[in-house]
């Protein structure tokens, strides 16, 4: 079993999401202590992570609409990009930990995920429609985010962060998706730590759920 774990947590051992991605992967071990974990820790690797400039942009329309000839600089940068969508294509759960940031994700998840939603990688087009190529993968979802935004609980139309991850993730092909969040950060210690104590419980179950599955599904193909 291979998960690929992408965290954003700027502020490490102190983030309050961390609690929930330690509790996940501690019931992950504990149910399978044979899982394999690749890390990609987006706070302090961002910059291994490919600009997005000229060069990288025409190598992607060269092989999204052109004949896929690329010159020595455009196949390096091709290269370098394909590197973090094999990742993804090597998992068997791609478990995604980090906050809400202005009602969306943080700016390095959004630059992982400019570069790794490519066409020919991770989605092609087929008779004028999209298809994801990573069918047969789970996704998990951490965070935590100040306000509600849950129903029925939400105070206000702004998650801009679920919806859109949840888009993003059908588009490659992923459709199990879980989701665990602790909502209501700014509600005063004690409501707080309740929170937090019952996502790190949901997480563990989540992860428990998972290989549970997973072991189940692959017994029967």
């Amino acid at each position: 079993m291979n998960v690929l774990d992408v965290t954003c947590l700027p502020r490490a051992e102190r983030s309050r999401t961390r609690r929930l991605h330690d509790a996940f992967h501690r019931a992950l071990r504990a149910q399978d202590p044979s899982v394999e974990v690749i890390e990609l820790d987006l706070a302090r690797d961002i910059d291994d992570l490919a600009r997005i400039d000229a060069w990288d942009v025409e190598a992607k329309f060269e092989v999204a609409y052109g004949d896929g000839k690329l010159d020595t600089t455009m196949a390096e940068r091709w290269e370098a990009i394909a590197r973090f969508t094999d990742q993804l294509h090597a998992c068997d759960l791609l478990v995604l930990t980090a906050p809400m940031w202005n009602f969306c994700v943080p700016w390095q998840v959004k630059r992982w995920i400019d570069c790794v939603v490519q066409a020919g990688l991770t989605f092609e087009a087929v008779g004028g429609e999209y298809r994801g190529l990573l069918g047969g993968r789970s996704a998990v979802v951490l965070t935590s985010r100040d306000g509600r935004y849950l129903p029925p609980n939400g105070w206000m139309a702004g998650d801009f962060q679920l919806p859109y991850l949840t888009h993003l993730l059908g588009f490659v092909g992923i459709t199990d998706r879980r989701y665990v969040v602790a909502e209501g950060m700014v509600e005063g210690r004690d409501a707080r730590e309740a929170t937090l104590l019952a996502a790190e419980s949901e997480a563990a179950d989540v992860a428990r759920s998972w290989v549970q599955t997973h072991r189940r599904v692959h017994s029967t193909t």
